[in-house]
């Protein structure tokens, strides 16, 4: 079983593959907290999975906030 931290963990690095993303930027802060709250509604290993399946759309959205 997944805790939280590491759902995290894995979530991040698949969302960031292009690097968009930098630790205390605007868009690392919101996905961060959206990925919370998917994990605390979902659970971690159901958050997870609903990412590598939305992987596209939600990278999108990640490269337009960071423009």
């Amino acid at each position: 079983m997944m805790d939280k931290s590491n759902a995290m963990i894995k979530i991040m690095t698949i969302l960031n593959e292009d690097g968009l993303m930098t630790p205390g930027g605007r868009a690392h802060a919101i996905v961060t907290e959206y990925m919370n709250f998917k994990i605390d509604r979902m659970g971690p290993e159901g958050a997870l999975e609903d990412v590598r399946h939305t992987k596209d759309h939600l990278v999108a959205q990640i490269h337009q906030m960071s423009m």
